[in-house]
């Protein structure tokens, strides 16, 4: 039962929800079964335990039937039957979810099917009402006033000056939405295709971007984050365009549930990370790495980088990346030592581990490093580039050339072999590149060891795609 689709359902609830399902099965509407009650009050409990045996099948179904043998599909129905009724629930609550103008919505529709008009205009009223007194203008927004707009024009087609204003709101509103939801796919296809080279087709794209330039629905919070997004990620003149963007997040940051804020402040982040791995300009890398610094901090102490009470371990590492580059050492172990219960508990120790490694590898502390880096596993590549990429520079600074030259075979074969890499291939390939060269070249005085070094030293400060290029340079 552990591992059943049941448990692993019931396991994402907060307690609060497990208290209101448990009220939902309770209602005959749900639910008219008593073992399936009381099948729920016993996982609600136990759902933390540490004992396996307390989820066994068999364990179970003796406090459900104290008196009976075990019954493996008489188990089995009571399971299922109590999987749909907490699927139903969830379904519920996503309505619920919607808040009172939702409900009007639906509720106003539902009065107009059977005939009553005035009472179903009553409730757009105060739907409309419920719209505006919300704090929020995001998509989802604009997708209420659409649907509101196109009850009313529904309602008033009969009379055509009315009917003609309603369609115009209708139509308008209909319009930001499509631009809001294509330029945020958009910007998620930019983000995929940075990571695994994924060739995602956005039609109409180019067209739209002129239109909104042109409509001047920049302006528009839900359509102008997203504008803005795009354009910091594909235009040459960058700063400007993340400039804009910042101001944006800045202006509009209540405008935007929790969830979305989170969403728009990984754009960012992605807008930063992008420019850090791609630009190599005086001091371009500088000011990119101090602006997502910026942007993380915000982010934690808005707490949008929380969701469900969990902190992704991949964001937890972003964030130390970010204050390592700055040599913020003290805040970094800080947040690492904060902020580790907050990691999924399966991922915890090693995410800890790996990053705790990535502190006194800056620092440099390189026996605790490589003391850390063999007590943490790895399955994520970004983990693994981050992982190879220390031991070769701790190998090379060793002057371990046995197990720097196995490294670097290894490393090639990896990079090769993966397709979810994206341009961060490139970059670490021409790093075991130049790492070899940089083992072969000869050193000393002479002026025939000084031109070779010279060499290397021009073609690393013009590779354009290259990780540790400072790194790199110093050793020649």
């Amino acid at each position: 039962m552990q591992d059943s689709r049941l448990v692993e359902l019931l396991k994402t609830l907060s307690p609060t929800e497990l208290k209101e399902l448990g009220r939902w099965l309770r209602s005959p509407f749900a639910n008219q079964r008593e073992e399936v009650t009381r099948l729920f009050d016993y996982l609600a409990d136990k759902l933390d335990s540490t004992k396996a045996a307390a989820l066994k099948k068999e364990t179970v179904f003796k406090k459900l039937f104290p008196s009976e043998a075990f019954d493996e599909k008489r188990m089995a129905y009571a399971m299922s039957r109590l999987n749909l009724a907490a699927q139903s629930w969830l379904v519920f609550a996503e309505q619920q979810s919607g808040g009172e103008a939702a409900y009007r919505l639906q509720l106003a529709k539902a009065l107009r099917k059977r005939g009553l008009e005035q009472q179903s205009e009553r409730e757009l009223r105060l739907a409309e009402a419920a719209l505006q007194a919300q704090p929020h203008r995001n998509v989802e927004y604009h997708q209420r006033c659409h649907e509101l707009h196109q009850q009313r024009y529904e309602s008033s087609a009969s009379r055509q000056r009315t009917a003609a204003r309603s369609f115009q709101e209708w139509s308008d509103e209909e319009t930001i939405v499509f631009a809001a939801k294509k330029l945020g796919q958009a910007c998620t296809a930019l983000v995929h295709k940075a990571v695994s080279e994924a060739d995602l087709r956005i039609d109409l794209l180019e067209e739209l971007l002129a239109f909104v330039e042109q409509r001047q629905l920049v302006a528009v919070p839900a359509v102008g984050i997203y504008y803005l997004g795009y354009k910091s990620m594909t235009e040459g003149d960058s700063r400007q365009w993340f400039g804009r963007l910042r101001e944006a997040m800045r202006a509009y940051s209540g405008q935007f549930p929790k969830a979305e804020m989170r969403d728009v402040t990984m754009l960012a982040v992605n807008c930063c990370i992008r420019q850090i791995n791609t630009r190599q300009g005086d001091g371009e890398q500088a000011f990119w790495l101090g602006q997502v610094f910026e942007i993380y901090k915000e982010g934690l102490d808005n707490q949008v980088f929380i969701e469900n009470g969990v902190l992704s371990r991949f964001t937890y590492k972003n964030i130390a990346n970010a204050g390592l580059g700055l040599k913020a050492f003290d805040w970094v172990e800080a947040f690492l030592t904060q902020y580790k219960d907050a990691l999924e508990p399966r991922h915890r120790e090693s995410a800890y581990l790996f990053n705790l490694a990535s502190l006194y590898f800056r620092k440099p502390d390189y026996d605790r490093a490589l003391e850390l880096l063999t007590r943490a596993e790895f399955d994520d590549v970004l983990h693994n580039l981050d992982a190879r990429r220390m031991l070769l520079r701790i190998y090379f600074d060793r002057g371990e050339v046995a197990a720097l030259d196995s490294l670097l075979d290894s490393f090639a074969i990896f990079l090769r072999r993966r397709k979810d890499v994206g341009y961060l291939r490139q970059n670490y390939l021409n790093l075991i590149r130049f790492t070899k060269k940089l083992l072969q070249t000869p050193l000393g005085p002479d002026s025939y060891r000084e031109a070779a070094r010279e060499k290397l030293r021009n073609e690393i400060s013009e590779c354009k795609a290259l990780a540790e290029r400072e790194w790199l340079l110093g050793r020649v």
